[in-house]
C-alpha cells in the first residue's frame, strides 16, 4: 500500500483508512482516487475479519478534496475525451458501497470530495475544530463526488443546497446541530470515541447490520412493498445465522449476547 493511505486491522475487527498527506490536509491525487481508495474499500468487503470501518485523516485534515496541483488537470482533460466514461469522484462510490459499518473520524477540514467522503459513511464523528466544505461554487463548479445525491439525505434539501449553493463552511457545532454530525468530541478525544462506537458495533451480528445497512440505504427509492420483500430476504439470511440462534440463546438465558459475526 502507498504511503498515500494508511490502513490498519485490530482484534476487534475494527479497520481504519487512513489519508496520509498532511502537508496537503490530505488531498486526493489521481492515484488516490482511482486506484487506491476503491481497492482498500473492496479489501475491507471481501475480509471477513472486518467488522467496521473507520475513515480518518492524518495531522490537521480529513481530506480537503482534490489535489489542484495534479488531480484537476488530470480531470480536465479526461473531460474533453470522449473516452472519458469513468465518473467524475467515483471513488466515493465505493466507500458508499462498503456492506458493513463505516464511520468518518472527521479530525480536520472536510472540504469538496473529502466532505463527500464523509457523506458517504454510515457515521460522522467530529473533532470541535473540524468543518465542512462544499468549496465547489467557490472555483465555479457544480458539486460532484456523488455530493448532490449524499447531502440531501442527511439534511433538508433547502439546506442541503443552501451549502452547496454558497460553499459555506460549516462548523462542527452546526454540523451537529443540522443533524450532518453523529457527535462532536473535543480534538484530544476523537480516537477513543470513535473507537469504543466501533468496537460495539464490532460486536455486534454482521450479518444483521449488513442487512440493516443496505436496507435503509435503498428505501428512500423503493416502495413499501418492495421494501418489504428486501427485508424478509433478509431476514431469511439472518435466521440460518449463529448469531440469531445465540441471540435467541441469550434471551432465554437473560444474558447479554455474544456475537459471532457469523
Amino acid at each position: 500500500m502507498s504511503d498515500d493511505i494508511g490502513y490498519g486491522l485490530d482484534e476487534a475487527g475494527i479497520a481504519t483508512i487512513t489519508f496520509s498527506r498532511p502537508a496537503t490536509l490530505n488531498a486526493l491525487t489521481t492515484e488516490m482516487a482511482t486506484r487506491l481508495l476503491p481497492d482498500l474499500c473492496a479489501e475491507v468487503t471481501r475480509d471477513d475479519r472486518v467488522k467496521v470501518v473507520v475513515l480518518t485523516g492524518a495531522g490537521r485534515g480529513f481530506c480537503s478534496g482534490a489535489d489542484v496541483a495534479e488531480r484537476i488537470p488530470a480531470v480536465l482533460g479526461a473531460a474533453g475525451s470522449t473516452a472519458h466514461t469513468t465518473p467524475v469522484g467515483a471513488f466515493v462510490e465505493p466507500v458508499w458501497s462498503i456492506p458493513k459499518p463505516v464511520i468518518a473520524a472527521v479530525n480536520g477540514v472536510a472540504a469538496g470530495g473529502g466532505m463527500s467522503i464523509a457523506c458517504a459513511a454510515d457515521f460522522r464523528f467530529l473533532a470541535e475544530s473540524a468543518r465542512f466544505a462544499a468549496a465547489f461554487v467557490r472555483r465555479g463548479l457544480m458539486p460532484d463526488s456523488g455530493l448532490t445525491y449524499l447531502l440531501p439525505k442527511l439534511v433538508p434539501r433547502s439546506l442541503a443546497l443552501r451549502i452547496m449553493m454558497t460553499g459555506a463552511t460549516v462548523t462542527s457545532a452546526e454540523a451537529l446541530r443540522w443533524g450532518l454530525a453523529d457527535e462532536v468530541v473535543p480534538n484530544g478525544e476523537l480516537a477513543d470515541a470513535v473507537h469504543a462506537f466501533a468496537a460495539q458495533l464490532a460486536a455486534g451480528p454482521a450479518v444483521a447490520l449488513s442487512f440493516t445497512k443496505r436496507a435503509v440505504q435503498r428505501s428512500d427509492e423503493q416502495t413499501l412493498q418492495a421494501q418489504l420483500a428486501f427485508e424478509s430476504w433478509g431476514q431469511s439470511a439472518c435466521f440460518k445465522t449463529r448469531d440469531f440462534t445465540e441471540g435467541i440463546r441469550a434471551f432465554q438465558e437473560k444474558r447479554e449476547p455474544r456475537f459471532e459475526g457469523r
